[in-house]
C-alpha cells in the first residue's frame, strides 16, 4: 500500500512538471499566447474564473483529485510566466521579460562571479542565500537563464500548493483556494520571471508557516522547530517583518508547553537555537562565498536612517550624506549606523513620526499597502477587493477574540502582530507591492483567510468550511524544505569555480577599443529583429516596436532612450568581464555572437553618457571566440 501510494504521487508530481514544461515550451499564438497574457496580467474577469476552476479541483477527492489540483496549480505558475514570456513586459528589475536590471542585475552577476570562482560582491554578500542558490541553478541547467527562472517559478508553485493543501486539511477547500489566489496574485505582481532574492524568500516563508500550521495538527514541537528554522533562513534570504521570528518563538513556548504550566522553557531554549542556526548558516555562507568586506543586513542601515530622519526613503541618507558613495564596506555600513544613532539621539521624535507615517502607508489605499499587490485593469474592482480583504482581516481577528482556544486563528493573529511590530523598520513605501513582505506575505493571506472561515462559520454553510480529512502534504513538505536547505548549503561548494576562464591578458582588439573577456550563455538574451520579418513577438525574439513600447515601462527617461535607440537585427544580454571582474550590459550586432556556451573577447566602447554608467553598458563592434 505504501509503495503504491509512493508511486500515485510521483505520478502526479511527474505528470504536473511534464504540464508545466510543455506551457513554457508551447508557442500557440492563437491560444496560449492570448491565455498566458491574460492570467498573469488580467484581473477582472480572470481571477473569479481561477477561484472557479481551482475551487472544483480541490474539491475532488483522491489520488485523481491531488493529480488535478496540483496540475492545475502548477500550470497557473507556468502560465503567468509564459505570459511573460510572450508580452517582453519591462519592469524595474526586467528587460523585455527576461534580462535582469538594477538589484536583479547583481545578483544574476553575482551569481556568474560563483560559477567562475570568484566572490559575489558587497550588495549581494548582504544577503547571499539567493545568489548562492541561482548559481546553484544556473549550474543545474547549463546556465541557461531562461530554465534556472523557470525552475524558480515551479519552487513557488509548489510551495504555495503545499500550503492550500494544509489550509485544505484543516479548514476546507474554500480557505485553501482563496489562500492560493492571494499567494499567486502576490507571486505574480513583482516576482515572476524575475531573479530577485523574492524567489527564494517567499517560497520559504511559505514553507516555514506550513510546517508551522502542520506542528498544531501533529501536536509536534520539532515540526515547529523546523518551520522556524525554515523561516529564519526565508527572513535571512529576502529580509524583512524579522519581529516575526521573536512572536513564532514565544508563541510555540506557549502552545508546547506542559498542562500545567504557561510557558516552555525548553521550548524556547530550542527555539532560540533554531533562530540561530539559521543566521549562523547565512553568516557562514555570506563568508564562503562573498567578499571580505560583506556585512550582513547591509541594507538595514539605509531604512533605520530614514526611520529616524522622521520616515524618509532608503535612499535618504545618501541624499544628505553624498559622501558616503565613495565610502567602501564595511565602513559604508558603519558610518551610517553612527549617523543614526547621533539623529536618534539629537531628535528622538523623528523615530516615532517616520513610524507611524510607515504604519499609515501601511493601512493607506497609496500602492504601499498591505494589499497593494491586488490589483489589475478596473480601479473600482482593484479597491473592492482590497477593501474586503480589509474587512476579512477585521473578521480573523473577531475569530480568534470569540474562541483564543483555536491555536491556528490565534497562531495567525500573534504572527500579524509581528508583520505590525516590524512595518517601522521595512518601509512598505521602500518598494512598490509589500515586495519587502515576501517571506511573511503567507501570514498576511491567512489573516482575511480565517475571516472567510468565520463568516461562513457564522453562516453554517458548512460545505464551504468543513475541514478535508484527506491524507495531508505535511511529509512531502518536510522534504521540500529539507531539499531547499540542503541546496543552500552544498550549492556553493558544488558550483564554485566549475566554468573555465582562460588565463590571458593580451588582446586583438583594434587600438582605440576596450576588451572583455565574456561567456555566451544560453537562453540569457533577447534578440530585436527588422521590423519587417515575420515572426511571433514571444520570448527570445521581438521587433523593435513592441521592445521600445515596452521600454516605457522603466523609470529611467534616459535608459529609456538609450534601449529605444538599439538598432534591429541586435542581441541584448547581461554578462561578467572575466578581464576585469565588472557587469556588461552587452549590445551587439547577432551575427557577431558566436555558439552559446563560447568564451569569447569582444571588442568595443564603454557607454560614454554618465547618467547611463549604472547599467555598465558596452556596445560591441568585434567578436572573437577565443574557447569552447
Amino acid at each position: 500500500m505504501v509503495n503504491r501510494r509512493w508511486i500515485r504521487d510521483a505520478v502526479s508530481y511527474l505528470t504536473a512538471i511534464f504540464v508545466f514544461v510543455l506551457i513554457l515550451q508551447n508557442r500557440s499564438p492563437n491560444f496560449l499566447r492570448p491565455l498566458s497574457i491574460n492570467i498573469q496580467f488580467g484581473y477582472t474577469i480572470v481571477v473569479p474564473i481561477l477561484f472557479i476552476v481551482l475551487y472544483f479541483s480541490f474539491r475532488m477527492r483522491g489520488w485523481l483529485g491531488k493529480l488535478i489540483s496540483l496540475t492545475i496549480t502548477l500550470s497557473l505558475f507556468a502560465l503567468a510566466l509564459a505570459g511573460i514570456w510572450a508580452s517582453g513586459h519591462t519592469q524595474s528589475t526586467i528587460i523585455s521579460g527576461l534580462i535582469p536590471l538594477n538589484d536583479a542585475q547583481n545578483y544574476y552577476v553575482d551569481a556568474l562571479r560563483l560559477l567562475a570562482g570568484r566572490a559575489i560582491q558587497d550588495f549581494s554578500a548582504a544577503r547571499p542565500l539567493f545568489a548562492d542558490i541561482l548559481a546553484t541553478l544556473l549550474a543545474l541547467t547549463n546556465r541557461n537563464l531562461m530554465s534556472t527562472i523557470a525552475v524558480l517559478t515551479a519552487i513557488n508553485g509548489l510551495a504555495c500548493y503545499f500550503a492550500a493543501k494544509e489550509i485544505q486539511h484543516t479548514h476546507g477547500d474554500l480557505a485553501a483556494t482563496f489562500l492560493l489566489i492571494f499567494l499567486f496574485l502576490y507571486y505574480r505582481h513583482r516576482t515572476v520571471g524575475t531573479v530577485m532574492s523574492e524567489n527564494l524568500g517567499l517560497p520559504l516563508g511559505i514553507l516555514g508557516v506550513t510546517l508551522i500550521w502542520r506542528s498544531i495538527a501533529n501536536g509536534s514541537p520539532p515540526l515547529m522547530l523546523f518551520g522556524l528554522f525554515i523561516s529564519t533562513v526565508a527572513l535571512n534570504a529576502r529580509p524583512g517583518a524579522l519581529f516575526t521570528l521573536p512572536v513564532l518563538l514565544l508563541w510555540g513556548s506557549w502552545c508546547f508547553r506542559k498542562p500545567n504550566k504557561n510557558f516552555s522553557s525548553y521550548f524556547f531554549l530550542l527555539g532560540t537555537g533554531t533562530i540561530g542556526a539559521g543566521f549562523i548558516l547565512n553568516l557562514l555562507i555570506m563568508r564562503l562565498i562573498g567578499v571580505s568586506s560583506g556585512v550582513p543586513f547591509s541594507q538595514f542601515s539605509y531604512a533605520l536612517y530614514g526611520l529616524a530622519s522622521g520616515g524618509n526613503s532608503w535612499a535618504y541618507v545618501f541624499q544628505i550624506h553624498p559622501e558616503l558613495a565613495a565610502l567602501v564596506e564595511p565602513q559604508k555600513t558603519q558610518t551610517i549606523y553612527k549617523l543614526t544613532f547621533e539623529l536618534i539621539r539629537t531628535y528622538p521624535s523623528l523615530v516615532f513620526r517616520g513610524a507611524f507615517y510607515n504604519w499609515s502607508m501601511f493601512f493607506s489605499n497609496a500602492g504601499y499597502n498591505l494589499f497593494s499587490f491586488i490589483s489589475g485593469e478596473n480601479y473600482y474592482a482593484n479597491n473592492l477587493t482590497r477593501w474586503g480583504l480589509y474587512i476579512f482581516s477585521g473578521f480573523g481577528v473577531m475569530k480568534w477574540l470569540k474562541n483564543k482556544s483555536d491555536l491556528y486563528t490565534n497562531l495567525v493573529c500573534t504572527a500579524a502582530v509581528g508583520v505590525l511590530i516590524s512595518v517601522p523598520f521595512v518601509p512598505p513605501a521602500d518598494a512598490y507591492g509589500m515586495r519587502l513582505y515576501a517571506a511573511s506575505i503567507i501570514i498576511i493571506g491567512l489573516l482575511p483567510t480565517m475571516g472567510l472561515v468565520f463568516l461562513l462559520e457564522k453562516l453554517k454553510i458548512a460545505l464551504w468550511y468543513k475541514p478535508n480529512l484527506i491524507e495531508s502534504n505535511s511529509q512531502m513538505s518536510i522534504w521540500y524544505g529539507a531539499t531547499l536547505t540542503v541546496l543552500l548549503l552544498i550549492g556553493p561548494v558544488m558550483v564554485k569555480g566549475i566554468s573555465y576562464i582562460p588565463q590571458t591578458t593580451a588582446t586583438s582588439c583594434p587600438s582605440g577599443t576596450d576588451s572583455i573577456i565574456i561567456r555566451l550563455d544560453p537562453g540569457s538574451s533577447i534578440n530585436l529583429i527588422r521590423e519587417k520579418d515575420f515572426a511571433l513577438d514571444w520570448m527570445p525574439t521581438f521587433h523593435p516596436g513592441i521592445f521600445k513600447r515596452n521600454a516605457h515601462g522603466l523609470p529611467d527617461n534616459a535608459f529609456i532612450e538609450r534601449l529605444e535607440s538599439i538598432p534591429p537585427l541586435s542581441t541584448l544580454f547581461y554578462a561578467l568581464d572575466y578581464r576585469s571582474n565588472r557587469t556588461a550590459l552587452i549590445i551587439v550586432s547577432t551575427a557577431l555572437l558566436p555558439q552559446p556556451g563560447t568564451i569569447t573577447e569582444m571588442c568595443g566602447t564603454w557607454e560614454s553618457n554618465p547618467t547611463l554608467t549604472p547599467y555598465s553598458i558596452f556596445l560591441v563592434n568585434y567578436a572573437q571566440a577565443i574557447s569552447n
